[in-house]
């Protein structure tokens, strides 16, 4: 997999875990009480010290603990509460005791009253733990929230915006649901989740259209209203390229490269021709793809003339 795409699912995952409602509100409480409660040793701090203590490291401990969470949940596949937790808070602790410290002596004033390195290591495994804990309860509470992060919901579209024929039309409402929503674990699920249950199909590609996207797969289209980064972050688990600023493409509908004219495109298995652009030209040839030769164009309704419309 090109290390680009490995770079935007990471980003991705990132995005997500720092998306939960809860966030915030943990790192205002628990900033709030440790400058009132000057808890694990740093109640000989100056107020400045305290401001500045508490929500620096409640908003790096945050930070760190959303990487942690992609490694451990995403990537080693550790989502149950046990161990995933404790595995979080231990990595933790190891990690930001020693950068906890240092601030701890940068802020504490002339007595330099810190807390012990026990006490700090304590202090971050607790709240790791206090975290996961909300974390997962919130999930409970809530099922259809994801752990690891939110989504942005795609409305539905009306109006006339263009179809994927290039003509313009009415794109009907999107149904009320009534199918269950895919588990995050199939591919794409969060994308597919957006789509009328009988479109929930193989994805083939995405098409940036103004502020719409049009999904395509393998059981047809549909236009939602998205952002093209945040249906290509909903399409996680599903390996692709963004090989122009309108156009995402699977990598499995993929069937070669097409060059003539001083363009590139690749042909899809839907019959269709994505233009790439020419900054991405050179990572998709040096993707050593099937060579296929340019069709002749028959006109403005020609399948390789869809996509760049």
């Amino acid at each position: 997999m090109p290390s680009f795409v490995r770079t935007r699912r990471f980003l991705c995952a990132y995005g997500r875990a720092m998306a939960q409602p809860v966030i915030p509100v943990v790192w205002l409480v628990t900033s709030i009480f440790g400058i009132v409660a000057g808890p694990f040793g740093t109640e000989q701090f100056p107020l400045t010290g305290l401001l500045a203590f508490w929500p620096i490291t409640i908003g790096l401990g945050v930070l760190t603990g959303g990487l942690l969470r992609v490694i451990v949940r995403d990537y080693w596949g550790l989502r149950n509460f046990w161990p995933e937790a404790p595995l979080i808070a231990v990595l933790a602790t190891l990690g930001l005791t020693p950068l906890f410290l240092a601030l701890a002596r940068a802020v504490a004033g002339p007595a330099q009253n810190v807390p012990s390195i026990m006490e700090m290591t304590s202090y971050i495994f607790i709240m790791s733990i206090i975290t996961s804990t909300l974390r997962h309860a919130v999930a409970a509470t809530w099922p259809g929230t994801p752990v690891t992060g939110g989504a942005v919901t795609a409305m539905p579209v009306t109006g006339t915006p263009v179809t994927a024929e290039g003509r313009a039309g009415t794109v009907p409402p999107e149904p009320a649901p009534t199918d269950p929503i895919p588990p995050r674990c199939d591919a794409a699920a969060r994308l597919m989740a957006r789509l009328s249950p009988g479109l929930r199909a193989p994805l083939i590609r995405l098409q940036m259209r103004d502020h719409y996207v049009e999904v395509f797969t393998e059981a047809g289209s549909e236009t939602v209203l998205l952002r093209m980064a945040d249906a290509i972050c909903a399409a996680e688990g599903v390996e692709g390229l963004q090989v122009h600023r309108s156009h995402w493409v699977a990598r499995q509908a993929i069937l070669g490269v097409m060059r003539g004219q001083g363009k590139v495109l690749l042909a899809l298995q839907d019959g269709t021709q994505v233009p790439v652009s020419r900054g991405n030209a050179p990572a998709v040839l040096a993707l050593g793809l099937k060579e296929i030769p340019p069709q002749a164009d028959n006109g403005p309704e020609a399948p390789q003339a869809l996509a760049a419309r």
